[in-house]
């Protein structure tokens, strides 16, 4: 007999078991007797859960994905996507870091520059494109006695200046090697891939011939009155504007003509009397920019209104044009190129900053409100009111800096590439 409230357990499998409860596989009383390494619950997630939470992560990664694609579409090229699968899954060509000997024997600072964010220079004797701990994308020789570059977003064409032959190449591969039918004074290339190459005419001064990125012919304009010798085309790759010069009167005369893919005459030409030209650039907006020997110059190009920025007696010792942010010049108060004063000119065409820096400049550069001037043995960078953010020390035979990104920049030396990161 069992008293009141009692259970009876029965025997089962050589254990005793409550014959009310539903598991009669259970092999302990209570949990208090399960070891603790065992005590743990083994219901499984419901399988309905399982696949709702896939769902919902599948479709949440999949929006982003579609986000970033429309917001890059004009980067997802099949060159892109497998330059990301080499270089950057992969972890090709890795470096060894900077600086870093380039090859060659010398490069001129017109052909060192940034290709999508990295260095890319042209010696004597090679093209070279270096990834961002000196290891190479490519590097490529080549037979031009006189190379000139000219870059723009992921493209670089280098050219044989005064004579016949160029290149066009992306950050990691040569697309295309070509010839001209005359001499060549200047090219350029749009992001798109449209190119433009200026020669030497037959029966005119110049002669400009536009391409296509699979190299057909686009578009031809010849120059009978002026000797036109630099050329940049705007973004779309529809348009250029060019600058060339004229001994007229017993004086000098420059030019900037405007052209248009689709119309047979100029579309704008404007003329300055006794000032040379040096450089022009068609800016990402669709105005134009150029540095002159005596101003600066800036074109509102749909208005056609022009504005003159004098340079106040001083003399320019360095200049940068840029397609995204327009021009910085470096006027020296002094004969010997010493003591200079830092102008730009934005690309809505106004001067917004004058820094004085009281040495000599030796090249320019800009990104998102920062300035940097290199001098023979460091560099700087100032904010937009002339404030030092940072200093660096640069190798003493420095020439060139860029940019590549809010707090690094690549530096040009005689014989070796630098590399420098600031904090601020």
């Amino acid at each position: 007999m069992f008293g009141k409230g009692k259970v009876r357990m029965k025997k089962h499998k050589g254990r005793y078991q409550n014959p009310n409860s539903k598991n009669i596989n259970r092999k302990y009383m209570s949990y208090e007797d399960v070891p603790l390494k065992e005590y743990r619950d083994n219901d499984p997630i419901p399988k309905n859960l399982t696949r709702k939470f896939l769902k919902i992560f599948l479709i949440l990664f999949l929006s982003v994905m579609l986000v970033i694609a429309l917001m890059n579409i004009d980067n997802l090229t099949p060159d892109n996507i497998s330059h990301w699968f080499q270089y950057d899954f992969l972890g090709k060509t890795e470096g060894n870091g900077y600086p870093i000997d380039f090859s060659g024997t010398t490069v001129n600072t017109q052909n060192f520059d940034l290709i999508d964010g990295v260095p890319v220079y042209c010696s004597d004797t090679s093209i070279t494109v270096l990834n961002s701990n000196a290891g190479e994308y490519q590097s490529g020789q080549h037979s031009f006695a006189n190379p000139l570059m000219s870059t723009n977003a992921g493209y670089a064409i280098i050219y044989n200046s005064e004579a016949t032959g160029f290149k066009i190449i992306s950050r990691d591969k040569t697309i295309y090697a070509g010839s001209a039918d005359d001499k060549i004074f200047s090219a350029d290339i749009s992001p798109n891939g449209t190119y433009a190459i200026l020669t030497q005419g037959d029966d005119y001064l110049s002669k400009l011939t536009v391409y296509r990125k699979d190299h057909l012919e686009k578009y031809t304009y010849a120059f009978a009155d002026y000797y036109v010798n630099r050329v940049s085309l705007n973004k779309e790759g529809t348009r250029a504007v060019l600058s060339g010069v004229s001994a007229k009167n017993g004086g000098l005369t420059s030019v900037i003509y405007i052209l248009d893919f689709g119309q047979n005459k100029f579309f704008q030409r404007h003329t300055y009397n006794d000032s040379y030209i040096y450089d022009v650039k068609y800016l990402d907006n669709g105005n134009v920019i150029a540095a002159g020997e005596k101003y600066g110059y800036y074109i509102d190009v749909e208005n056609d209104k022009e504005s003159k920025f004098s340079y106040d007696s001083k003399t320019l010792t360095s200049y940068t044009l840029s397609r995204s942010y327009g021009m910085l010049l470096s006027l020296s108060n002094s004969p010997d190129g010493r003591n200079c004063d830092i102008m730009m000119i934005n690309a809505d065409g106004n001067k917004n900053v004058e820094i004085s820096t009281g040495m000599q400049v030796l090249s320019l550069d800009y990104r998102n409100e920062r300035i940097v001037s290199l001098f023979s043995s460091s560099a700087t960078i100032y904010d937009l009111n002339g404030k030092v953010i940072s200093n660096i020390d640069s190798s003493v035979d420095a020439r060139k800096v860029r940019f590549s990104s809010d707090r690094t920049v690549y530096v040009l030396g005689k014989s070796r590439i630098f590399k420098y990161d600031f904090n601020k």
